[in-house]
């Protein structure tokens, strides 16, 4: 139930349950959801409030609503993980290596110069860098730029060994719709290639990623330096056939 006396906010307990409720299965996907009205009542609570906790479900891809038919659970093998990558400790724990994430740049606010690929070019941004860490060698290169005030308060997290891709879902309850990843063959400079323990002239694989919320397009840009040598890196992609 919920609790007035928390400083939760009630849409925040509410959407809290629901996401609890289809993640145990007692919504399946295709399942409607229960109407504003019919919630309100259960709770105790205005339909605004309900609305407030449906559009949480609805941004991180939950719950879709149909026009004149209601709120149904989605079927989540039919999304694309669009974290895929940038959620990389899970990726290598599926496959039972342990990694470390290592703070190369804390989180900080700054100005985004000469950088034309970068969506931020010329604007404020959340600038972050960390190193993966697998079998005791670097294997990627990350650096996250985040939009200002989609992501308010985002430098006042500890993101030490946290998926990104949690935090975003979790804090800001927000799941990517859309992006558009280039792939390309690069050469760092110095300092970065020392970082994964490479050479200036030795080749490695770029990824750039842009990233699209909900009334919020390219509000996440991040690069990733993957080295191949040890690993071979690749993507599971599920098609919806809707």
């Amino acid at each position: 139930m919920l609790n007035p006396q928390s400083p939760i906010p009630l849409y925040h307990q509410l959407a809290d349950i629901l996401i609890e409720q289809i993640r145990s299965g007692t919504h399946k996907p295709g399942d409607v959801i229960p109407s504003e009205i019919a919630m309100a009542k259960q709770y105790g609570i205005g339909r605004p409030t309900v609305r407030q906790a449906m559009d949480i479900l609805v941004r991180k891809g939950l719950v879709e609503r149909k026009r004149g038919s209601g709120t149904f659970v989605k079927n989540q093998d039919q999304q694309v993980d669009l974290f895929s990558l940038a959620g990389t400790s899970q990726a290598f724990l599926t496959k039972g290596i342990e990694t470390i994430s290592k703070s190369i740049e804390p989180i900080t606010l700054k100005e985004v110069i000469d950088d034309k690929n970068n969506p931020f070019n010329k604007k404020r941004a959340f600038f972050l860098s960390r190193l993966t860490i697998a079998k005791k060698e670097p294997v990627l290169l990350e650096e996250f730029y985040l939009h200002p005030e989609l992501f308010l308060g985002l430098d006042k997290v500890d993101l030490e060994n946290k998926s990104l891709s949690r935090v975003v879902s979790d804090l800001y309850y927000l799941k990517p719709e859309t992006g558009r990843q280039t792939f390309k063959i690069s050469f760092l400079p110095e300092d970065k290639a020392k970082l994964l323990k490479l050479k200036p002239v030795a080749p490695i694989l770029e990824v750039q990623r842009t990233l699209n919320f909900p009334g919020a397009k390219r509000a996440i840009f991040s690069r990733l330096y993957c080295r191949t040598e040890t690993f071979a890196f690749s993507q599971t992609i599920s098609l919806d056939r809707t």
